[in-house]
């Protein structure tokens, strides 16, 4: 029996296999619930006509965003072209950084270029990183000084548990957000961008003989949909956030974390179905603003995309709350990143050589309540010099002098005689001169007087084969020009100081 039994026999082997099989499936069954926690589920829905919040299971906890990170980049891509810095034909040159991105992509060669509008098209169907790359280098002169950017936009649009470092979404463990930051975003992107975000339905995108299929099944498969992205990385598992429009109701939801997209798109279509059941067709939401369901205290500061209660001192609200159709048909006043003159009033080109306008590209990230600036670096390729508002007027009076500062209330006061100043304030670029001017008549209303003694106009410019109108008031000094679009900016509107042309 003891020699049937010796190191060398089959059957001793035998059981030596059976042993090993045994402990390696002991060591996967362990292993599998930590796998299956990773990625992280999360889900959040919002009624979009008066922000109440429909659903939320896990909404504020910390999740990847995958390529959900491209509703940011084109958020500021909307913003330059809203200010007249991009048009859908300004030339975008492909990168050697987005050119060695990993897929999904588009496969250019370095020095190979594409339009605005397809670069656009290609992020919301194909969802492309070398892309993504090529747009934020474009824009924000490196990638990374691009992603500091977003980040603030995050902070200014009410997404404070967001933090990107890069365009795309491609992998990093330091690039987090939550449900409620991209259902935030999903709903800023419409409220502030109507004619741009309508791109986001769009099914399919052809290039150079080759047609892409959009990745979000729900345009073709639930009724209402009208977009927006889906994301997708093994740590963060399948991710989609969907806009949908059914008999006067619209909802915007976030889902994190499916384990493939059949599953994920079926999670969805469930939450949206239930949402809308009990969704409102009454329109009582501003722009902008969503309720917070009832949440524990935190030490960590109040979220802006969810509170119950209005802030103190809310902006001045219009006469009557906006119809579905006006907002699905009108641009929120100048809610556009403030684009800041550079070293020449005289032209919106950057310097030839390329700069650091503030500090330099290293270091770590202020936090999100610092008023700290942001490090820009300023390419060749057209990207404004920015600046802060202390050294911006300080360019001016340096290039105009004016008279001493005035107390704020005296600036506030509508002045006795038209003021005839050499700076104008610049609140936005729109399609038409009528929008121009209805934006304009809007800005003076929430101004409280301030804007009443300057003179509007629509000054039309020529971009690419269309023609834009940029809505400026006129007649400022320099000392006026910066205090006043302080005040505007405080009141949400953006908007940058220039010399009048």
């Amino acid at each position: 029996m003891y020699g049937a039994l010796n190191s060398h026999s089959p059957l001793r082997r035998l059981a030596g296999f059976v042993a090993a099989a045994l402990a390696l499936s002991i060591t996967l069954a362990v292993m599998r619930p930590a796998q299956a926690a990773e990625p992280r589920a999360a889900s959040m829905v919002v009624d979009a006509n008066t922000g109440a919040v429909l659903h939320n299971k896990a909404g504020d906890e910390t999740v990847y965003p995958a390529s959900l990170t491209k509703m940011m980049t084109l958020y500021m891509t909307f913003e330059l072209i809203e200010l007249g810095r991009l048009n859908y034909d300004s030339r975008i040159k492909m990168t050697a950084e987005g050119a060695a991105a990993a897929p999904s992509k588009l496969d250019l060669e370095p020095g190979e270029e594409l339009t605005v509008l397809q670069a656009i098209k290609a992020l919301i169907t194909k969802s492309a990183n070398d892309v993504a790359i090529a747009l934020a280098q474009h824009i924000g002169g490196t990638e990374a000084n691009f992603a500091r950017l977003m980040t603030r936009k995050a902070r200014e649009l009410g997404m404070p548990n967001t933090t990107f470092r890069n365009a795309s979404g491609l992998p990093d463990p330091e690039q987090t957000t939550t449900a409620r930051d991209m259902v935030t975003l999903g709903l800023r992107l419409q409220d502030d961008f109507p004619r741009h975000y309508r791109l986001f339905s769009t099914r399919t995108f052809s290039y150079r003989g080759k047609t892409y299929r959009n990745h979000n099944a729900l345009l073709a498969r639930y009724k209402g949909t009208d977009g927006i992205k889906t994301g997708y990385t093994r740590a963060s598992g399948f991710n989609l956030v969907s806009s949908v429009r059914r008999d006067g109701k619209h909802v915007v939801a976030a889902v994190f974390g499916g384990d493939t997209a059949r599953e994920r798109n079926g999670k969805m279509q469930s939450l949206l179905s239930r949402a809308l059941a009990k969704a409102s067709r009454q329109v009582t939401r501003r722009p902008a603003l969503v309720a917070r369901a009832p949440q524990p205290v935190r030490a960590s500061p109040p979220r802006m995309v969810a509170q119950t209660t209005p802030p103190e001192a809310p902006p001045p609200a219009p006469a009557a709350p906006p119809s579905a159709r006006e907002r699905e048909t009108s641009i929120a006043v100048a809610k556009v990143r403030a684009v800041r003159i550079g070293s020449n009033a005289h032209t919106e080109r950057a310097p030839a050589q390329p700069v650091f306008a503030v500090g330099g590209a290293g270091g770590s990230m202020p936090d999100a309540g610092s008023t700290a600036a942001f490090p820009r670096f300023v390419p060749q390729t057209g990207a404004l010099q920015p600046s802060t508002l202390q050294a911006q007027a300080a360019h001016l009076e340096r290039a105009q002098p004016s008279p001493a500062p005035q107390p704020i209330a005296a600036l506030a006061a509508p002045a006795p005689r038209a003021p005839r100043g050499p700076f104008e304030i610049q609140i936005g670029a729109y399609g038409d001169s009528a929008e121009a001017e209805r934006r304009m008549s809007t800005a003076r209303q929430r101004a409280g007087g301030m804007l009443d003694a300057y003179r509007g106009v629509a000054v039309p410019v020529e971009s690419g084969a269309s023609k834009l109108y940029r809505a400026r008031f006129r007649g400022f000094d320099a000392t006026a020009a910066n205090a006043t679009c302080s005040h505007l900016k405080s009141l949400q509107i953006d908007c940058f100081v220039i010399r009048a042309e």
